[in-house]
């Protein structure tokens, strides 16, 4: 079953980050071509020109550094009013690399809207117009569902801008044992720049004007068939509204035990939210709330039964769960994206975890809190439910609440009162 989360986690592009910090392969620096193409082609990816981090598939870029594994890079993006010669803006990814093995700053984003597969097959490459200094790496995120991988080419960004071409023939795979991979231009989830093997210290560059090489005719990406989201937005509910629910306490939770460097859980809570018909989780965490992304999951066993469901994959692995609550997102702009939904345990161990299902997102940074919503249906027709809450970063799972064995939400509830509410930090 660890198996089936991490490939998951893939799915959700977690294997961005790792594959090209391991890279050892690439292809020679590649040339100028041609000029870019105008902002009305259906080959543009992003030109930046609307101010957003949104690219035009509808999908948003993210930034991943190892700081989501629990490493010290650090990656932050935003579209800068300097663009290059012709244009009024640009996108800047800067950061910094630690240089410790697997470090990376780097900025992806779907191919198609959601992270749905897409088929490439129309297209020679991609085309950029970069600023910056030293070796950048550029290429797809892709391939079918058991083998996720980054195929990657090099180019050199300058002081001053340039046109880099990076072509599919001449992308190469990145990854130990994964030299033999050939690339197909088929099942491509993501588009991305980032720094190269071995770099380490500051990392800034700048990116305009992002498309696919090939003819007018091609046309924007098409999604392959039978594909699903993998990503989708959610809009964050305030904070300052759920700070004095009645709060009952679920349970606590030791320092120190969830992965370094990730979010490190200190309590949890539940309360009913009184205008709509949501039950709220709250897991109060040891240190701050990261600042470019958080992952959060709710694990429900509510079929009065606690040894049939899958295994929870987490520290707390004698869990079994029937439903998976998933909100493991990254922050762009003044709304989140990433995986989000609420699905049955055998969609979870297929990979499917994101959908429309109704759930809510709030993080209170000067508490150190983070609250997640479902609807009451999610518990209230349970005869027992019994809940494990996990957080920890957008790609990589941290820490358990509780440890070992479950919490009953609704018994929480039943036993009347006012609740508590701890004061605040």
């Amino acid at each position: 079953m660890l198996r089936h989360w991490t490939m998951w986690l893939v799915m959700c592009a977690i294997n961005v980050a790792i594959t090209v910090a391991l890279a050892l392969l690439g292809c020679a620096d590649c040339a100028a071509r041609t000029a870019p193409a105008s902002s009305k082609s259906p080959l543009l990816i992003d030109d930046f020109e609307d101010g957003d981090l949104v690219a035009a598939p509808g999908s948003a870029w993210i930034g991943l550094a190892d700081d989501l594994f629990g490493g010290t890079s650090t990656v932050a993006l935003e579209v800068v009013k300097v663009g290059a010669p012709g244009s009024r803006r640009a996108l800047r990814i800067h950061g910094s690399v630690s240089g410790a093995p697997g470090s990376i700053a780097s900025a992806w984003t779907p191919v198609l809207e959601g992270a749905r597969a897409a088929d490439l097959s129309r297209y020679e490459g991609i085309r950029l117009r970069i600023r910056g200094a030293g070796e950048v790496l550029i290429g797809i995120h892709g391939g079918p569902d058991a083998k996720l991988m980054n195929f990657m080419g090099r180019a050199t960004a300058r002081g001053e801008w340039s046109t880099v071409t990076v072509l599919f023939q001449d992308l190469a795979p990145q990854g130990k044992g994964r030299e033999n991979e050939a690339w197909s231009p088929h099942d491509a989830r993501y588009v991305g720049v980032s720094s190269a093997p071995g770099a380490s210290g500051p990392f800034d560059v700048t990116i305009d004007d992002v498309e696919w090489i090939g003819p007018p005719s091609a046309g924007a990406p098409a999604p392959e068939p039978g594909t699903s989201r993998f990503a989708r937005p959610l809009l964050p509910d305030a904070p300052a509204p759920l700070r004095d629910l009645p709060w009952r306490e679920l349970t606590k939770d030791a320092a120190g035990d969830g992965k370094p460097g990730l979010p490190d859980g200190r309590a949890l809570f539940v309360a009913r939210d009184p205008a709509r018909p949501l039950f709220w989780f709250r897991i109060d965490l040891e240190g701050p709330v990261p600042e470019h992304w958080i992952g959060i999951n709710l694990v429900l066993d509510n079929d009065g039964d606690p040894a049939n469901g899958a295994a929870w994959w987490g520290k707390n692995t004698a869990f079994h769960f029937d439903r998976l609550v998933t909100a493991w997102v990254f922050q762009v702009g003044d709304r989140y994206e990433g995986s989000v939904g609420i699905v049955a345990a055998e969609d979870a161990a297929a990979f499917r975890v994101t959908n429309e299902a109704e759930v809510h997102l709030a993080v209170d940074r000067e508490a150190r809190r983070v609250y997640v919503a479902v609807p009451a249906a999610e518990l209230a027709g349970a005869k027992t439910p019994r809940l494990v809450a996990a957080v920890g970063s957008a790609m990589l799972h941290s820490d358990d609440l509780p440890d070992e064995g479950a919490v009953d939400p609704l018994a929480a509830l039943a036993q009347g009162g006012a609740g508590t509410a701890p004061a605040r930090p």
